[in-house]
């Protein structure tokens, strides 16, 4: 697997998304401000075990990927890692440092989010947004709901600006889910591995949620 050139960054752990009996981990690079998701040197996930939390601060030695797959651009082999402290007020340094999504989930990725069937998705046809992770200040609250007893976000959306419709979002963290996200909570969004469900004729990368920040 070939690497580009090692970096060494302060990173603070924003997200921990379960994944198949493995983790997807995401950070935020304290200097440059730029979002990363945290693969191992061999190119894999995190394992489920992984030391890594949300709210902690770790240097890392890293190299980019160099098999990009937009929208999944944020791909890094962490090589090295010693923890160097924890942040205690998230939601706070959060907002001084990203730029979060406002409004409804029309406005998440670019304006490219196909939502069908109470899901939403981005495909190959639409277009494909800059990125695959970002943050969410939704302008209306969610609700846990269970599915098959796995955890969903419910928010209420316009559609066509007159048609109200309710849309499902797989919530997917390691911290267990909270009841209720009031308006305007910071909320950590991500767009799923590429996926080719039965009876479609595309891949599609579908919307998940990772966590909130109170």
């Amino acid at each position: 697997m070939s690497k580009g050139k090692c970096k060494v960054e302060r990173v603070l752990i924003v997200s921990k998304t379960r994944m198949n009996n493995a983790a997807c981990v995401s950070g935020l690079t304290i200097d440059t401000n730029r979002s990363i998701r945290l693969l191992r040197s061999n190119g894999f996930n995190q394992q489920e075990n992984t030391p890594f939390d949300v709210g902690q601060v770790w240097e890392l030695d890293f190299y980019p990927s160099s098999k990009i797959d937009p929208p999944h651009i944020e791909d890094v082999f962490v090589t090295k890692e010693r923890h160097i402290g924890q942040c205690t007020n998230l939601s706070t340094i959060l907002k001084q440092c990203v730029r979060p999504w406002q409004g409804g989930p029309e406005q998440l990725f670019d304006g490219l989010l196909i939502i069908d069937n109470f899901s939403s998705y981005i495909s190959q046809t639409k277009g494909i947004p800059k990125c695959s992770t970002g943050f969410w200040l939704p302008d209306r609250p969610l609700q846990l709901i269970l599915k098959k007893e796995k955890p969903y976000y419910q928010i209420k959306y316009d559609m066509y600006n007159h048609y109200q419709r309710t849309l499902s979002i797989k919530y997917v963290g390691f911290a267990d889910p909270i009841e209720y996200i009031p308006v305007s909570t910071l909320v950590r969004v991500s767009l799923a591995r590429w996926w080719m469900p039965s009876g479609v004729d595309e891949a599609r990368c579908y919307l998940q949620l990772s966590g909130s920040y109170l």
